[in-house]
C-alpha cells in the first residue's frame, strides 16, 4: 500500500506585475439537460482547449489546465458547483484569475443536440464572440468545434493585449547544472568501476538521490545474462563467462570445452586403432563382421556430445547466476527497492482575493 502526504508551501506574490502571459481558462462544458455523459462532455471541454492551445501564440497566452482551475476554486466539486450556477461566465473568470474565459453548454433543439460556445474577457465583462451548431450526435459537435473554435479564439488576437507588449529589459537567464544529475554521475564512475568494489561508496553517494533517480540507475546498469550465454554457447570455451567477468566460471568452461571437443580426434584415433581387433579376409579386407571401429566411434561421439550439452548448460546457469548476483549487489548498494519518493510541484492559489505562488511537496512511501 502507498501513503501520500501532501504539504503545500506559499509564497504570497503579486503575479500580475511579472505576469507575461494572459490567461485564459477553458471552463467545463455543461449539459443542462443531461444529454450526453459525462466523458462525452469531457472530451468536448479537451477539444476546447486544444484548439485555444493550437491557435494562440504561447508567447502571449498561456491555456490553464483543468487542476489550475480546480485549485482557484477549492475543490473539485466546488468547482463543479461554480460552473454550473455562476450566472455570468465572465464573473467565474475573475474567480479563477484568468484574463479570457470560454465554455460550451449543450441543449436540445427539436430532435438535435445543440452547442453554443461563449468567448469572454473576464476583466471588462465583454463578450468576445461566440458561436452554436447542431448535430444528431457527438460527432458532429467535435466536427463543429473543430470547424468553427480556431475562428473564436483568433478574436483574441485582433483585441490589444498587455501580455503583447515587450517588457522593457529582456533578462537572460542561464540554466545551472542540475545538482542531481552531478550526483548521479558521481554514483555511475563507482558503478562502472566496480559494484563490489565501491559497494559503500555508492550507498554513500547514492542516499540524496530519490527514489526515481536510484531506479533509473539501476535500470541502466543492471545486466542480462542472455548476450554472455550466447557467447558461451557459441564459439564457447567460457567466452561469455570471462566478458562478463566471471572468471572463474569461464575457465571450468575452457576446460569441459576443450575435453568435449577433445574427444572428437579422441574417437578418430579409437576408432582406427580398433581395427587391429579385427580379422581379415582372404582377400585382404577386413571381415562384415568388425564392428570395434565403429563402436568406438560413436561411443566417442556420444561422450563429446553429452560434455558439449553439458557445457551449454552450466554457460546458461554460471551467466544466470552472476547477473542475479550482480544486480542483487547493484540493488542493495543503490537501495532502489526502498519504495520511497517525492516531487515538488508549483502550484497557483488564490488567498484573500489576490493570487498566491505556493509549492506542493508529495511524499509517497
Amino acid at each position: 500500500m502507498k501513503t501520500k502526504f501532501t504539504f503545500i508551501l506559499l509564497f504570497l506574490a503579486l503575479t500580475a506585475y511579472a505576469q507575461q502571459q494572459e490567461r485564459v481558462a477553458i471552463i467545463q462544458t455543461l449539459d443542462d439537460r443531461d444529454s450526453i455523459g459525462i466523458s462525452d462532455l469531457a472530451y468536448l471541454t479537451d477539444k476546447l482547449r486544444e484548439t485555444a492551445v493550437n491557435v494562440l501564440p504561447k508567447q502571449q497566452y498561456g491555456v490553464m489546465t483543468t487542476e489550475s482551475i480546480v485549485a482557484f476554486l477549492g475543490s473539485q466539486e466546488r468547482a463543479q458547483k461554480e460552473c454550473r450556477e455562476s450566472s455570468c461566465l465572465a464573473e467565474l473568470g475573475r474567480k479563477v484569475n484568468a484574463d479570457y474565459v470560454a465554455q460550451g453548454r449543450i441543449g436540445r433543439f427539436n430532435k438535435n443536440l445543440t452547442i453554443k460556445v461563449e468567448l469572454y474577457d473576464s476583466k471588462k465583462g465583454n463578450l468576445v464572440g461566440s458561436f452554436t451548431s447542431d448535430s444528431k450526435d457527438i460527432v458532429g459537435l467535435r466536427n463543429a468545434i473543430d470547424e468553427k473554435a480556431p475562428d473564436l479564439f483568433k478574436k483574441m488576437l485582433a483585441t490589444p493585449s498587455v501580455a503583447s507588449v515587450p517588457p522593457p529589459q529582456q533578462v537572460q537567464y542561464q540554466q545551472q547544472p542540475s545538482a542531481n544529475m552531478e550526483q548521479r554521475a558521481k554514483v555511475q564512475w563507482y558503478i562502472d568501476n566496480g559494484v563490489e568494489k565501491h559497494k559503500e561508496e555508492i550507498k554513500r553517494e547514492a542516499s540524496s538521490l530519490s527514489y526515481i533517480d536510484k531506479t533509473d540507475l539501476y535500470n541502466e546498469n543492471k545486466k542480462s545474462n542472455l548476450g554472455y550465454f550466447a557467447l558461451n554457447f557459441v564459439p564457447g570455451f567460457g567466452l561469455g563467462s570471462y566478458i562478463q567477468g566471471d572468471r572463474s566460471s569461464g575457465i571450468k568452461l575452457s576446460i569441459i570445452d576443450v575435453i568435449g571437443w577433445g574427444l572428437i580426434p579422441a574417437g578418430i584415433g579409437a576408432y582406427n586403432a580398433a581395427f587391429s581387433f579385427c580379422d581379415k579376409g582372404d582377400d585382404g579386407h577386413y571381415t562384415d563382421d568388425c564392428h570395434a571401429p565403429d563402436i568406438a566411434m560413436y561411443s566417442f561421439g556420444i561422450l563429446s556430445g553429452i560434455v558439449l550439452a553439458t557445457s551449454r548448460v552450466m554457460g546458461w546457469i554460471y551467466t544466470s547466476n552472476y547477473a542475479d548476483k550482480y544486480n542483487k549487489s547493484l540493488d542493495e548498494a543503490l537501495n532502489s527497492s526502498n519504495n520511497v519518493s517525492y516531487s515538488i510541484e508549483p502550484l497557483i492559489v488564490p488567498r484573500d482575493g489576490t493570487p498566491a505562488v505556493g509549492l506542493v511537496f508529495n511524499l509517497r512511501y
